[in-house]
């Protein structure tokens, strides 16, 4: 509860976001850029990300002052994606191979509007594009954050992923259901400015923690001091909320009536307790179950909105399952996963 009041208020904080960036640009040392290809490494790459991340980081809150949600958002999702992909470089020693292929086949891309205008025939292109080396599609967003909880152990790179950069990609960026209806209010008449799916202050916090993730890998792989990277990145991390989170609760905050919300807030507390309880503790891995599973669907009938019954179910599985493995973990009846950063 601490938590979720802290992300709704102001978290300034100047002086350390000022002696992090710092501190992180001094970890920027490949400068120059290397002439030859075959003499960058990923770590290079690495550093170059975060050079980058740097300068979103700025553009981001340059863009929050001028009140420009839409890309606030946009640039916190693209720090994500930076942020994975210099984690990435640091795990995988095929990366700047598979970022030449990439940049290869884009320019490919890029140039085939020359071919249907006429300028040059697709022979040309590919030919030129074959003096450049092999032309393949780069990692993809996904693949990343898997190959590097592959590597750690651990599931925050594909959580990262799965919690910001893909809602913000459904909501903000890309042409779809998600994004249009945002232009739909709930009475169903047509508003010109969008309903904001989630909260500026929220991809802030995105956009800084990403910074300590990348930082905070970089330092550690080079044998410097990467506490304060990690504990920026987590604090910024601890406040911030998810695309989903907040469009379920502007959704129920709409759709509860408020004589419900009593009990709405006497379920969850029920809820709470029990998963601490000496009760859960005792109780079968099946009462356990059947507990939480009636637990939801009283949530899920109090919060008023018509959610359909394969998401319920789906949405049911993954909240069952994750309370149930976190009681187990508890009362040491399973090995605890590694859930920290990067």
């Amino acid at each position: 509860m601490a938590d979720t009041v802290r992300g709704m208020l102001p978290a300034p904080d100047p002086v350390r976001r000022r002696r992090v960036r710092a501190s992180a640009r001094e970890l920027v040392d490949c400068n120059p850029w290397p002439e030859d290809d075959d003499a960058t490494t990923g770590l290079d790459v690495a550093k170059l990300a975060l050079l980058r991340l740097l300068h979103l980081q700025q553009q981001t809150r340059k863009a929050a002052k001028a009140g420009v949600d839409e890309a606030v958002v946009q640039l916190a999702r693209s720090s994500v994606e930076v942020c994975v992909l210099g984690v990435y470089s640091l795990h995988e020693s095929n990366v700047v191979a598979q970022l030449r292929a990439g940049y290869i086949k884009a320019m490919s891309s890029m140039l085939a509007y020359l071919i249907e205008d006429g300028l040059v025939t697709k022979d040309l292109v590919d030919q030129s594009a074959a003096t450049l080396g092999r032309a393949a599609n780069g990692p993809g967003v996904f693949a990343m954050a898997d190959r590097i909880d592959t590597a750690l152990g651990s599931t925050g790179a594909v959580s990262l992923y799965r919690r910001f950069y893909v809602p913000t990609s459904a909501f903000f960026v890309h042409a779809n259901a998600a994004s249009l209806l945002r232009h739909v209010r709930t009475d169903n008449t047509l508003s010109a400015r969008p309903s904001m799916p989630w909260t500026r202050r929220s991809a802030l916090h995105v956009s800084d923690a990403c910074v300590g993730i990348l930082a905070s890998a970089l330092a550690a792989g080079e044998g410097k001091p990467y506490a304060e990277f990690e504990q920026y990145a987590r604090s910024h991390m601890a406040l911030t909320f998810t695309p989903m989170a907040v469009a379920a609760t502007k959704g129920l905050s709409r759709s509860l009536p408020l004589r419900q919300l009593p009990l709405l807030a006497r379920t969850v507390r029920d809820l709470h307790q029990y998963t601490e309880s000496a009760e859960a503790a005792a109780d079968t891995p099946e009462a356990r179950e059947a507990r939480l599973r009636d637990g939801y669907d009283q949530l899920v009938q109090l919060s008023g909105i018509a959610f359909p019954d394969d998401m319920v179910r789906l949405v049911s599985d993954d909240f069952v399952t994750r309370i149930l493995e976190g009681i187990a973990e508890y009362n040491g009846e399973t090995a605890p996963a590694d859930t920290s950063s990067l």
